[in-house]
C-alpha cells in the first residue's frame, strides 16, 4: 500500500505537466486566423452559428457547409471583436461538409497556410479552436487513419476528442500548417474526431452549371463567377431564366464588375434594360431612362469588342425586338426604320447570312415581302441556312402578289428536308403548311401522304382533328374505306361531336349504305338536335330509297334551321 502511494505521488507531477502543456508558439499568432461565423435566414433572425478560419490576407476562408445551407446573409467576428460581411461563396459541398466563401476585409488579416497533402498516419496533430482568451485551449493527438478523398486529398481520423464548437476548427500540423477541418464522429463517440482535407476545400470552385444546382440554390448569398469569362458568360445565361427582374439586375451589374472589359455582359444587360424596364421601372419617365441605359451599353460593349459591324448588328436586334412588341414608342431611335439602318450599317462593313437573317426579319415585318425573300434565300444558300429560313422564304413568298404556288411548295419541301431523314417533330408545322397548299392545288393523294408522315414523326401523338382532315382529303380523292376508317377514329376520340356523325353519313351515302348512314344521321340528332346538314343528309337518304315525301320533310327541316344548300334539292326533288 505504501509502494502504490509513492507511486502516485511520484507520477502526480508528471500528470500536472501533461495537463498543463504549452501550446506550440506559432499558435498564438495563427489563433487569430479564426473566425466565428453568423448566418441569417430570409426574415433576418440568426439562423447558425459556427467556426471558420481565414485562408487568405484578402478574406477567403473556409468552414461547413452546414453552417450556410438555407442562409441569405452571414457575417464574420474575428478574434478581436471586428465584424466583417460575408460577400461570396467561393466553393461548396454538401456531402464532405465543406465550402469555400470570401468576407469583405478592410485590410490584410491574420491566415493559416494550407499544408501538403497528405500527412502520415501516426503524425501529430493539433486542434486549434476559436478563443479570444490569452491562453490558448487546444487538442492534441495523433493522425490515426487516412483515407482517400477525392485524389490528391485525404480524409483523416484523428486521436482528439472533440469538445463543444470544436467543429470545423482547424487542424495543423506540429509546424502550424493547417491540412483539415475538424468534423465529429457520425456515431456519437466523443473520443475521436476527423477531418476533412482543407487542401480539398480550398480547390472548390464554381463551375458554369453550378448555379443551378441545389448546393448553391439553397444559399441566398452571392456565388463566385467562373474565372474563366466563357464559362461565366454561360452562368449568366443559365440564371436569367431563375432570377426576377431586379435580382438578375443586380447579378448583371456584378458580371460587369467582376469582367468589366466583357462585351457581352454590357450587351446583356442593355437587353434586359430594354425588356424588363416594365418591371424595373416604375413610372413612365424611369422606362424611357432604362431605354437610354440599353443604348449607352450598347456603345459601352463597343470598346470591348473586335468587331464593330458585330455591335450595329446586336444593336439592330435589340431595337427591332423592342420596337416590334411596343409600336407605342415615339423615340426615333427605337424604331423599325432605326433597326434596319443599324443592320445594314453591320451588312456593309460584313454581308454575314446572320445579317442578313435580321435584314429579312425587318423587311418581312415592314410587309416588303419581296426584299425579305432575297435576304432569307441569301441564308439557306450559305451555311447557316435552317429549317426555319427555308420556312420563313415560303411565308415571304406566298406573300407576293402572283406568286405560283408551286414554288412555295418547292420552299416547303427544302424546309422539310432540312428537319433530316426521316424528319423531327419540328417538320409538323411545316407539313401541315405543305398540305394547306396541296389542298388548294387539289392534290389529295400528295396531302394524304403529308398527312401520314405528319402522323409518324409525332408518333401516332394525334387527336380528333387530324383524322377528320384526312378524312376530308381521302373523301375526296374516293378513297370511300379510308375516310370512314378515319372518321370513326375521330369519333371514338370525341364521340360528342355532332359533325363526326354527319361526316360518317356523308361517307356512308358515297358508298351507297344508306341505312348505315341513317344511323349516323339519328346519332348526329341525338347529340344536336337542330343541326340543319344532318336534316339535309337525313333527305338524301330517302330520296335514294325512293321515300319521296318523307325526304321532303328532311329537306324542309334543314331549310327552316338554316342550312344553306338545300334548297337546290327541294327544287329538284320536291316540287
Amino acid at each position: 500500500m505504501r509502494n502504490l502511494v509513492l507511486l502516485i505521488v511520484a507520477c502526480c507531477p508528471l500528470l500536472g505537466l501533461l495537463a498543463q502543456e504549452k501550446a506550440p508558439k506559432w499558435m498564438n499568432k495563427q489563433k487569430k486566423a479564426l473566425v466565428t461565423i453568423t448566418t441569417y435566414g430570409v426574415d433576418n433572425q440568426k439562423k447558425a452559428e459556427g467556426v471558420g478560419f481565414f485562408i487568405s490576407e484578402t478574406g477567403e476562408a473556409l468552414s461547413g457547409y452546414s453552417v450556410f445551407k438555407g442562409a441569405e446573409r452571414a457575417t464574420v467576428t474575428d478574434t478581436e471583436g471586428k465584424v466583417y460581411p460575408v460577400v461570396r461563396i467561393m466553393g461548396a459541398d454538401e456531402l464532405y461538409d465543406v465550402i469555400k466563401f470570401k468576407a469583405e476585409v478592410p485590410k490584410k488579416v491574420d491566415c493559416l497556410a494550407i499544408g501538403q497533402e497528405t500527412v502520415p498516419q501516426g503524425a501529430t496533430a493539433y486542434l486549434m479552436p476559436f478563443s479570444t482568451e490569452k491562453k490558448v485551449k487546444f487538442g492534441k493527438g495523433a493522425v490515426s487513419e487516412v483515407s482517400k478523398l477525392k485524389d490528391p486529398f485525404s480524409y483523416y481520423k484523428l486521436s482528439i476528442p472533440l469538445e463543444a464548437g470544436w467543429t470545423n476548427a482547424p487542424i495543423l500540423t506540429e509546424e502550424g500548417k493547417v491540412f483539415g477541418l475538424a468534423q465529429e464522429d457520425a456515431t456519437g463517440n466523443k473520443d475521436v474526431s476527423y477531418a476533412v482535407s482543407a487542401g480539398y476545400a480550398n480547390s472548390l470552385t464554381i463551375h458554369s452549371a453550378d448555379v443551378l444546382n441545389s448546393t448553391y440554390t439553397q444559399i441566398g448569398i452571392r456565388k463566385a463567377w467562373p474565372a474563366d469569362v466563357e464559362q461565366a458568360q454561360v452562368a449568366l445565361f443559365l440564371l436569367a431564366n431563375s432570377q426576377d427582374p431586379k435580382t438578375y439586375l443586380e447579378t448583371l451589374n456584378d458580371f460587369i464588375a467582376s469582367f468589366p472589359e466583357s462585351a457581352e455582359g454590357y450587351l446583356s444587360r442593355a437587353n434586359h434594360y430594354a425588356y424588363h424596364r416594365a418591371a424595373l421601372a416604375s413610372s413612365e419617365e424611369e422606362r424611357s431612362a432604362f431605354l437610354d441605359k440599353a443604348l449607352e451599353d450598347i456603345d459601352a460593349a463597343s470598346r470591348f469588342s473586335d468587331s464593330e459591324n458585330e455591335l450595329w448588328y446586336n444593336r439592330a436586334k435589340l431595337i427591332y425586338g423592342v420596337a416590334a412588341m411596343d409600336t407605342t414608342l415615339k423615340d426615333e431611335r427605337w424604331t423599325v426604320d432605326a433597326a434596319l439602318e443599324a443592320v445594314q450599317k453591320a451588312i456593309g462593313g460584313a454581308d454575314l447570312p446572320a445579317y442578313r437573317q435580321l435584314e429579312g426579319d425587318i423587311y418581312f415585318y415592314q410587309k416588303r415581302f419581296e426584299q425579305a425573300y432575297d435576304d432569307y434565300m441569301k441564308v439557306n444558300q450559305s451555311e447557316i441556312a435552317s429549317p426555319s429560313s427555308w420556312y420563313l422564304a415560303a411565308k415571304a413568298k406566298s406573300n407576293v402578289f402572283g406568286v405560283n404556288i408551286g414554288e412555295i411548295i418547292n420552299l416547303l419541301d427544302s424546309a422539310i428536308a432540312k428537319c433530316g431523314n426521316p424528319p423531327t417533330p419540328e417538320a409538323a408545322t411545316y407539313i401541315l403548311e405543305r398540305i394547306d397548299y396541296r389542298l388548294r392545288l387539289m392534290q389529295y393523294p400528295e396531302a394524304v401522304a403529308d398527312y401520314d408522315l405528319y402522323y409518324t414523326i409525332l408518333n401516332g401523338q394525334v387527336g380528333d382533328r387530324f383524322y377528320y382532315y384526312r378524312e376530308q382529303a381521302k373523301f375526296r380523292m374516293d378513297d370511300f374505306a379510308g375516310a370512314l376508317e378515319d372518321i370513326k377514329a375521330a369519333i371514338r376520340l370525341n364521340p360528342g361531336d355532332a359533325m363526326y356523325r354527319a361526316e360518317e353519313a356523308s361517307v356512308y351515302i358515297r358508298q351507297e349504305n344508306y341505312e348505315a348512314a341513317l344511323k349516323s344521321v339519328d346519332e348526329s340528332l341525338k347529340i344536336a338536335p337542330d343541326f340543319a346538314s344532318s336534316y339535309r343528309l337525313r333527305g338524301i337518304c330517302l330520296v335514294r330509297q325512293g321515300k319521296k315525301d318523307e325526304a321532303c320533310e328532311a329537306f324542309q327541316k334543314a331549310k327552316e334551321l338554316g342550312d344553306p344548300v338545300v334548297d337546290k334539292l327541294i327544287k329538284q326533288h320536291c316540287q
